[in-house]
Parts: C-alpha cells; sequence; structure tokens
C-alpha cells in the first residue's frame, strides 16, 4: 500500500483534514477508498454522543473528493498544489447513523461519474468497519481555474 501525504492532495490543514488516509486509487476506473478514524482528539469530536455528529457526512465526502482531484492532479500534472473547490450541490443524500462513533473507522467511496477541468460530479458511500453503509448520495464539485481571480470576481 503506497502512503500518501494528505496535504499534498487537499487543500484542508490540520485541524481540518478529517481524513486519516488512502485506502486504495484506481486512476483508470476513477475510484478512491479514503478511511477516517474517529478519535475523541478530533476537532468535530462531542463527548455528549460519543462521536461526530453525522453532519459532518457532507464534508467527509467533500475532503475525499478533494482527495481524488489532488491524486489526479499529481498523476497528471506532477509537482501540483492542491487546489481549492467548492461543493455545487449534492443529491439523494441519505445519511444512516447518527453518529461517526470514537475509535471506530469509516471508509469513504468515492467514484468520479463526470469531470472536465472545472466540474464534477461523485457518486459517493461511507461504510463502516463492518462493511455497513452509513451514508451515500452524489455531490457536485466546482474548481475555479485560478481561485484568486475567481474570488475577486465574486
Amino acid at each position: 500500500m503506497v502512503n500518501y501525504d494528505l496535504t499534498k492532495l487537499i487543500p484542508q490543514r490540520a485541524p481540518m483534514i478529517f481524513l486519516s488516509d488512502v485506502e486504495k486509487f484506481d486512476y483508470e476506473n476513477q475510484i478512491l477508498i479514503t478511511r477516517i478514524d474517529i478519535r475523541d482528539t478530533d476537532l468535530l469530536y462531542d463527548a455528549s454522543i460519543g462521536g461526530i455528529p453525522s453532519c459532518a457526512t457532507l464534508e467527509f465526502m467533500a475532503q475525499s473528493i478533494a482527495c481524488c482531484v489532488g491524486l489526479n492532479d499529481l498523476h497528471d500534472k506532477p509537482g501540483k498544489k492542491p487546489g481549492v473547490g467548492f461543493v455545487l450541490g449534492s443529491r439523494k443524500i441519505s445519511v444512516l447513523t447518527p453518529v461517526y462513533n470514537v475509535n471506530q473507522s469509516y471508509f469513504v467511496h468515492i467514484k468520479s461519474m463526470f469531470c472536465d477541468e472545472n466540474i464534477a460530479s461523485f457518486d459517493c458511500q461511507i461504510f463502516d468497519e463492518q462493511n455497513n453503509l452509513v451514508a451515500n448520495g452524489a455531490l457536485n464539485a466546482f474548481r475555479p481555474d485560478d481561485i484568486k481571480t475567481f474570488m475577486e470576481q465574486q
């Protein structure tokens, strides 16, 4: 298994990186599996529920998408820094757990359905350690060519 430096793949920095590692990346089929280890030291950890609330689901999926885009960038343009992207919307998001439990690992499965230079769509699923589906849905994302110019125009 390859060990990836997540800071070279996604624009987030600690303590906002929620991904723990890349489990699998299939460039040819555009499939990615990331792992999220839930710890009581995580930024979003809530002791009253014993984990991270399920409202973090969208962020787990979005960071996994950013990781997939970052891996594609490194494959196609070695040395390219991770770019900032935006979630445009989601479809059919279903969250089947109220909490991501502490001392458990979850696996985010991402499949790119469409991707051009700026717009992409991904099917996403999150599974627990027993391979039970805990969330699924589709996310659409946008990444501007130049984030600084884009933000100045807004």
